[in-house]
């Protein structure tokens, strides 16, 4: 062997036995509301690992309203949140530089509950309600299904109770007669003896996963990260094997029986199938937030021509 190669071979020895450098782990601050099965997905992430394989460090921040998230996101504050759908609407077409990059839940997961005594919806006529806040999608989808089930909207007391934990015991104590509630609420107001009177089934983006625009384009690799592992959750969850550990990490999370949990599956995941496909955005989702808005509210979340593009950009879940 010629005293060059041998020289060549030796350089290349210690070249081929570096170990590559780990990717650096990047924290994310994601902005959330209280825990809830809104948060269901973000809770397997974390569960899971699917954010530690995306070499992401979520740092969960709770703000104590949806406008008071999506100012958070808008301004920097935080990177990244799961908001509502038609705050996120409204605050877009207003100029906020925030994006949608995929839908947390594609449908609803609220359901309308009757308090005690209250077997049929038309018993709500002139009662007090509650859909959480007065005005805002939530509030505005309460008001429609109760004009689809014929009671006047105009006609029922509106009051504001944004924890789910205060709607179950103002049902019960008779300070409201009827209220939107979301799993695993509803299903523990139900093992109270209140009934549903109504679930709201077609396509509605409850809670998109936005992001910080600005952060997003200079940080896309953790931006893809953040809804990769979120996307990778969603089909998680509809695995029939992943069923038991799913509920164990809604009842852990929301400190909430596993038995009233399975519930909440059946309901979410079985039934109204509302956890988004893959994670997609899809346009039925957001113009029916929009129309229902239209149809009741006086300040609808937008009076734009609608385009899918303006709220939602796909790139984040279809990267690698």
């Amino acid at each position: 062997m010629s005293r060059l190669l041998c020289l060549c071979l030796a350089m290349a020895v210690p070249i081929a036995a570096t170990p590559a450098r780990a990717q650096q782990t990047t924290e994310v601050r994601v902005a959330v509301l209280a825990p809830s099965a809104l948060l269901w997905l973000h809770a397997i992430a974390r569960d899971q690992g699917f954010y530690a394989e995306r070499h992401i460090a979520v740092k969960e921040l709770i703000a104590g309203s949806s406008p008071a998230l999506l100012q958070a996101v808008s301004s920097g504050s935080v990177e990244a949140g799961i908001s509502l759908g038609d705050i996120v609407i409204r605050a877009i077409d207003q100029g906020a530089p925030v994006v949608m990059s995929g839908a947390v839940l594609g449908k609803t997961i609220l359901r309308l509950v009757g308090g005690t005594g209250i077997d049929q919806a038309k018993q709500l006529d002139g009662k007090t309600v509650t859909a959480g806040a007065v005005e805002g999608g939530t509030a505005n989808l309460l008001r429609f299904q109760l004009d689809r089930l014929g009671v006047d909207p105009r006609g029922v007391k509106m009051v504001a109770l944004t924890n789910s934990r205060d709607r179950v015991v103002a049902l019960g104590n008779g300070q409201v007669q009827g209220a939107l509630l979301i799993a695993p609420f509803d299903t523990l107001a139900v093992e109270k003896g209140m009934k549903i009177l109504d679930v709201y089934k077609e396509p509605y983006v409850q809670t998109p996963l936005i992001l910080n625009k600005p952060w997003a384009e200079s940080h896309r690799q953790a931006a893809v990260g953040l809804t990769k592992a979120l996307q990778k959750a969603a089909n998680w969850i509809y695995d029939p094997a992943n069923k038991q550990k799913a509920i164990d990490i809604l009842a852990a999370y929301t400190k909430i029986d596993p038995a009233i949990c399975e519930k909440s599956y059946q309901f979410i995941v079985e039934e109204q199938q509302a956890v988004a496909k893959n994670l997609e955005v899809t346009a039925a989702g957001l113009k029916n937030i929009i129309e229902i808005d239209q149809a009741v509210s006086v300040n609808p979340a937008s009076t734009k021509a609608f385009e899918l593009s303006r709220y939602y950009d796909p790139s984040y879940l279809t990267a690698e």
